[in-house]
């Protein structure tokens, strides 16, 4: 039996929500559930998939690591705190500040010699170039053990 893979509507789902719960019930929730660990987008083409995270603010003074896990990417660091005021003092925050971690799975076989990655504009992009070759083991057999 094939799994079925079922893409929840975000959009149609947030205007629902918002129907039932009010027009504040997003800005509440920033409140109540800060983030976590930066957004990412992830497609792939024949030939290569590609993440793109969200990390503005990044610079190379901040901590990052990749690092692959068998079929995984994992993603993490820390965005330091920015601002000349004490954090409990934002009036607002919703920008991920601090330590995060992500884990990605790639829905194939690779290995790190495979990656590239560059960041630009606050957007750290991880190409992961596909395999295509069969790696095929000849196996010797010993010619007096027949």
């Amino acid at each position: 039996m094939k799994k079925k893979s079922a893409k929840l509507d975000w959009e149609a789902f947030s205007e629902n929500v918002e129907k039932v719960l009010g027009e504040d019930f997003w800005n509440d929730m920033h409140h109540v559930i800060p983030k976590r660990g930066p957004s990412y987008d992830f497609f792939e083409t024949e030939e290569q998939a590609v993440i793109v995270i969200e990390l503005p603010g990044l610079t190379k003074d901040h901590p990052l690591h990749l690092t692959q896990e068998g079929t995984q990417i994992i993603v993490q660091g820390e965005i330091l705190y920015p601002y000349p005021v004490p954090q409990e003092k934002l009036l607002h925050n919703e920008r991920l500040i601090g330590k995060f971690k992500r884990i990605i799975p790639i829905p194939f076989h690779f290995s790190f010699e495979d990656v590239i990655t560059s960041y630009n504009e606050g957007l750290l992009v991880v190409t992961i170039y596909k395999q295509h070759k069969n790696n095929e083991i000849i196996v010797q057999l010993d010619p007096n053990n027949e």
